[in-house]
């Protein structure tokens, strides 16, 4: 049975989450991921969530 990612509702967790203040869980549901499902991911997330899973290069 193949796993199947709903895009729509793993980006609403982060995106609320993000809103919350809970840097720490989107960092760690972000980490979980896998790369092709990040990249899915990463256009439906707010700017905020954005920051906190893909902050800048220091």
């Amino acid at each position: 049975m193949a796993d199947t990612v709903n895009y729509e509702k793993l980006a609403d967790v982060l995106n609320r989450a993000s809103a919350d203040g809970k840097a720490s869980f989107c960092r760690m549901l972000w980490g979980n991921q896998p790369e092709p499902v990040q990249s899915q991911l990463l256009t439906l997330l707010s700017t905020q969530a954005q920051a906190i899973v893909n902050p800048p290069s220091a």
